[in-house]
């Protein structure tokens, strides 16, 4: 063994608990951001183009804070990009500690818990955290098929972390939102899943049918079999794009239709979904969809690690 590495041993030996957590963490955030550097750097070279101009014609061009850097040899271009160049890990600071911020993530923690886990001011823990969401609401190469199951749900209308409000504050303990489904006060998000746990979600500005036949004329495959429940938006959507619709009539105490046609699935989604935000105690309305993709990160993989998140992170390198 190496000798530097046996007095290394000695020392370590004679710390103290604490210094010896401090030392852990140390080791563990230099593996985590080395770690991520290698991961990008190794994406970077399966592109092997460049992102502004896409030519082939790419080298090295030395590092910057241990990041790859490259340039364009094409004589029209010539630029110079970073390996992490077109993710949310561009600029980023505090690298080493990305990966353990991806444990809180995977834990449904809030930013002040996730701060202090990661020794990290709030604000940073509430930007890194809509940093990493935002790229993960794209859903564009998502497509149903099969039976489809598709219902809205509601969320309260938010203007939180708003330092000027366009109304007078509320005082507390009074429900300044109405029951019924008046616009102002509530957010409609609609959830479409097949029964091959392929989801898609959307915040509705309107639930007029065009703009749900624009919303999923690529996003459904022919011969599926659209389940929902009697909202007129649905029955012309489904006409419009061509598909069979299975129509649920809860008014009349039917449930399922021909023993398989129910939308059953996606009201547990909804339910998930409701008790999963619980915990953040009402979000803005602004920040839903990063939510909405946050939690469907969680429904729709069976065991959802920091690796699956990072490889999340790096989608945009292909672009």
């Amino acid at each position: 063994m190496n000798q530097s590495l046996l007095a290394l041993e000695q020392l370590i030996s004679e710390l103290d608990t604490v210094d010896k957590q401090r030392l852990s963490t140390l080791i563990e955030g230099q593996l985590s951001g080395q770690g991520c550097l290698d991961f990008l750097h190794t994406k970077r070279e399966e592109v092997n183009q460049c992102p502004h101009c896409h030519s082939r014609q790419i080298k090295k061009y030395g590092k910057v804070s241990h990041r790859q850097r490259y340039r364009c040899n094409n004589e029209d271009c010539q630029r110079t990009f970073m390996c992490t160049y077109n993710t949310p890990f561009y600029r980023l600071r505090h690298l080493d500690k990305c990966l353990r911020y991806f444990k809180c993530m995977l834990d449904s923690l809030t930013i002040r818990k996730s701060a202090q886990r990661c020794h990290i001011n709030k604000n940073t823990a509430f930007n890194w955290r809509h940093r990493f969401l935002s790229l993960m609401t794209k859903q564009g190469d998502v497509t149903l098929s099969g039976i489809i199951e598709m219902d809205e749900t509601l969320f309260r209308y938010s203007e939180k972390g708003t330092k000027h409000l366009g109304r007078a504050a509320h005082k507390r303990g009074k429900d300044k939102a109405g029951r019924g489904r008046k616009k102002g006060d509530w957010v409609p998000v609609l959830i479409a899943r097949d029964r091959e746990n392929h989801v898609f979600d959307s915040c509705l500005e309107t639930e007029k049918a065009s703009h749900l036949t624009e919303l999923f004329s690529h996003k459904i495959a022919k011969d599926s079999v659209l389940c929902s429940d009697g909202f007129r938006s649905y029955r012309v959507m489904a006409k419009q794009l061509n598909i069979a619709h299975k129509e649920i009539n809860f008014s009349k105490g039917i449930r399922v239709v021909e023993k398989v046609f129910h939308i059953q699935n996606v009201n547990a989604y909804h339910g998930r979904l409701h008790n999963w935000m619980k915990r953040f105690h009402g979000v803005a309305t602004k920040y839903l969809s990063n939510y909405l993709a946050w939690d469907r990160f969680f429904e729709t993989r069976t065991n959802p690690n920091e690796n699956n998140l990072l490889l999340a992170q790096t989608q945009l390198i292909q672009t």
